[in-house]
C-alpha cells in the first residue's frame, strides 16, 4: 500500500477509529498511527481500518434511509 492509498485509508477513518484499532489488535496508538502513516508496516491494522471504513459506510447508508422514511 502507497502513500496515497494510506493517506485515503486515514481520511476515510471514522472519528475514534484509531482507538479502536489499537484495542483490537493490541498495538499502541502511536503504532497504529504509524501504520496509518506508512512508517510502519502491520496488515492487521490496515485490514481492521478497511472494515471500520466498511461498517462506517453501512451505518451511514441506513441512517440516512431511516431519515427518508421518516420524511415521507
Amino acid at each position: 500500500m502507497d502513500n496515497k492509498d494510506l493517506n485515503t485509508l486515514r481520511k476515510n477513518l471514522p472519528k475514534g477509529a484509531v482507538t479502536v484499532i489499537s484495542t483490537e489488535t493490541g498495538l499502541s496508538v502511536s503504532m497504529v498511527s504509524y501504520v496509518l502513516s506508512g512508517k510502519r508496516m502491520n496488515d492487521n491494522v490496515i485490514d481492521i481500518a478497511i472494515r471500520l471504513i466498511e461498517e462506517s459506510r453501512l451505518e451511514k447508508n441506513k441512517r440516512l434511509e431511516r431519515l427518508k422514511n421518516a420524511v415521507k
